[in-house]
C-alpha cells in the first residue's frame, strides 16, 4: 500500500514536467537580448509606485501616510502584479 501511495505521489509530482503544451518562459528580446517578462513587469510597478508617490507628496497626502516604506513597497508590488496580469492576458 505504502509503495502504491509513493507511486501516485511521484507520478502526479512528475506530471508538470512533463513539458508538453508549454511554450516556455514568456521572454522579451530587448537589445538582442531575452528578459524575462516578469522583471519588466517589477519595473514597472516600481515606476507606477514613484509616480504615485511623487503626485501624493505634490498633494500633500503622503507626510500623513502611517508607514511610507511599507504603502510604497505595497505599490510597487500591487502594480507589478497588475501588470503581469494584463501581461499574460488575464485581464485586458
Amino acid at each position: 500500500m505504502l509503495r502504491l501511495i509513493f507511486a501516485v505521489l511521484l507520478a502526479v509530482g512528475l506530471a508538470g514536467c512533463s513539458g508538453s503544451g508549454t511554450a516556455g518562459a514568456p521572454a522579451v528580446p530587448i537589445f538582442g537580448s531575452f528578459f524575462p517578462a516578469w522583471i519588466i513587469c517589477a519595473v514597472g510597478g516600481v515606476i507606477l509606485a514613484l509616480v504615485v508617490r511623487a503626485l501624493l507628496i505634490r498633494l500633500k497626502i503622503d507626510e500623513h501616510l502611517p508607514a511610507p516604506p511599507l504603502v510604497y513597497l505595497c505599490l510597487a508590488i500591487s502594480g507589478g502584479i497588475l501588470a503581469w496580469l494584463i501581461w499574460s492576458g488575464v485581464i485586458g
